[in-house]
Order: C-alpha cells, then sequence, then structure tokens
C-alpha cells in the first residue's frame, strides 16, 4: 500500500509538472500570437491597400488617355508640381504624359501653334500667368475647348488669360466656368462637398479640409457650370464655389481652386478629385 501511495503521489507530480509546462507554453504561445498579429494585419491592410491603389480606371477603349499638362508662371511651385499632378493622377487612371514648362512667352507662342493640341484627349492647365492682354490670342486658346477638346483648370489658371485682355466679351472665364479677381489669405480650407450623386464627387467625404490653402474669390459662376463643392477659411461664415464642371460650347470643363500648396496637391483627395474631374472631361467617367 505504502508503494502504490508512493508510486501515485510520484504520477501526480508528473502529471502536475506537464500540466505547467503545458500551462507555460500556451501562455507563450498566447504571446507571441498577440506580438504577431498585429504585424499581420498591417502587412493584410498593405497588401490589400497596394492592390486598391494600384488599380487604374481605365479609359473607356482601354487605351491610355494622352494628356498635355501645361504649367509655368510665379508664385508656385511648379517643377515639383508637374511631377506631383502627372504621377499622382496616373497611379489612380491609365494616363499618359506629356509636359510643357514655360513663362507666360513662351507658353503663349506654344499655345498658338497649329495644331498644338491635336494630339491629346485632355489639357490639364496648371499656370499663372495673369498678365496677357492679346484677346486674339486669348480668344483662339479658348476656341481649342469651344471645338470640343477637354480641359482640367487647376488654381491660378482661374487668374489667367482674363485680368488685363480688354474687352466686355471674356472667353477665357467662360470656358472656365468661373471668374475669380482675387484670392483670400493662406488658410487650410474646409470644402464643403455639395454634389454627393455626381459622378467626380463620388466616394468622398461630405466635408474635408486641406492641409493648406489659398482660398480664391469667385465673383461670378457662368451658366453653363454645375458647382460640386464650396470652400470656407472662416468656419463657414462665408463660402466660395471651389470644384466645378463646365460645359464650354462642345468641350466639357473640370475646374478647381484649390491646390496652391504642394502639401495639398499630394493629398489623396486632392489627386482622387483632380483624376475623377479628367476622367469626366474626357467622357470616362458618367
Amino acid at each position: 500500500m505504502w508503494e502504490l501511495a508512493i508510486a501515485s503521489e510520484v504520477a501526480l507530480d508528473e502529471r502536475s509538472e506537464n500540466f505547467v509546462r503545458f500551462e507555460i507554453i500556451m501562455q507563450m504561445l498566447a504571446r507571441s500570437l498577440t506580438c504577431l498579429f498585429p504585424a499581420v494585419l498591417i502587412l493584410f491592410l498593405l497588401i490589400c491597400g497596394a492592390g486598391f491603389a494600384e488599380k487604374k480606371i481605365q479609359k473607356n477603349d482601354g487605351k491610355p488617355l494622352r494628356a498635355l499638362l501645361v504649367t509655368g508662371g510665379g508664385y508656385h511651385d511648379y517643377k515639383k508640381q508637374k511631377t506631383i499632378l502627372t504621377e499622382g493622377i496616373s497611379k489612380r487612371a491609365n494616363v499618359e504624359w506629356d509636359i510643357f514648362i514655360g513663362d507666360a512667352a513662351k507658353t503663349k507662342a506654344k499655345l498658338s501653334e497649329d495644331g498644338w493640341a491635336d494630339d491629346y484627349d485632355v489639357i490639364v492647365y496648371n499656370l499663372c500667368h495673369a498678365h496677357e492682354t492679346d484677346g486674339n490670342f486669348v480668344e483662339a486658346l479658348s476656341k481649342v475647348h469651344r471645338e470640343g477638346k477637354a480641359a482640367v483648370v487647376l488654381h491660378c489658371s482661374m487668374h489667367s488669360y482674363h485680368w488685363k485682355v480688354p474687352g466686355e466679351t471674356k472667353h477665357w472665364p467662360a470656358m472656365l466656368g468661373v471668374t475669380s479677381p482675387r484670392h483670400g489669405k493662406h488658410a487650410p480650407i474646409e470644402v464643403t462637398n455639395l454634389a454627393k450623386d455626381h459622378a467626380v464627387m463620388k466616394g468622398f467625404p461630405k466635408k474635408w479640409t486641406t492641409p493648406k490653402g489659398e482660398l480664391y474669390h469667385i465673383d461670378k459662376t457662368w451658366p453653363s457650370a454645375t458647382v460640386l463643392a464650396k470652400g470656407s477659411i472662416d468656419g463657414g461664415k462665408k463660402f466660395h464655389d471651389c470644384v466645378w464642371v463646365n460645359t464650354y460650347g462642345k468641350g466639357r470643363v473640370f475646374g478647381t481652386t484649390l491646390g496652391h500648396h504642394n502639401e495639398t496637391m499630394s493629398e489623396d483627395n486632392y489627386l482622387g478629385l483632380v483624376t475623377r474631374g479628367l476622367l469626366w472631361a474626357t467622357g470616362n467617367l458618367e
């Protein structure tokens, strides 16, 4: 009996030791999984996110859109913005680019050449040439879009080609869809989405705020334009239209006054907005 009792105690001790070992192993495994799970989750999200970011919206016939970026002028970092825009849009849509960057005189010469826009589906303007006085040049430039060439117009394009053009007929603002005489102080802009069901604005939040900003004052929104968003820098006391689409003759135009700073242009909201606007203007987003 004594030997049996000793044997029983030894067996119990062995089982207890085994149980303790098992419990320790399980605790270590649990801690390992707890540490590992966030890393696995982050990896999963990165993989999924990367797959989403690389998914490009195709042109209706599957071929790349041909775009010309016309940029240059003062007061803005156009050398960096040409890269921000072209690379950012091409990550989101199937777009191939040519870039022209120049001062006012070189840009006028380029845009006065016969057939300068013929090889492109869309012209993207991110420029600042406010001192042009040649009304015939501006009328001819606007005519390219009135006859059907799609356009995307960004920020200081709204202060170009009309301030010093003589006469009552303002062809460039009619093409843009808005008339802007000035801008306000530098401050983040609270953007309010006014058209959540419009093709351009689908998927954007009801409101978002740019990291930096220079809100343009809009004195006139032309009857041919549809406002998609408005902006405020004073908590909503005063608003100005800041995103819109316009129909100019046979041409479609997407415009936004947002975009003075590189920080704003680099944001996903901004690049997504301009990409969708470009696709709408070319008839590839309805």
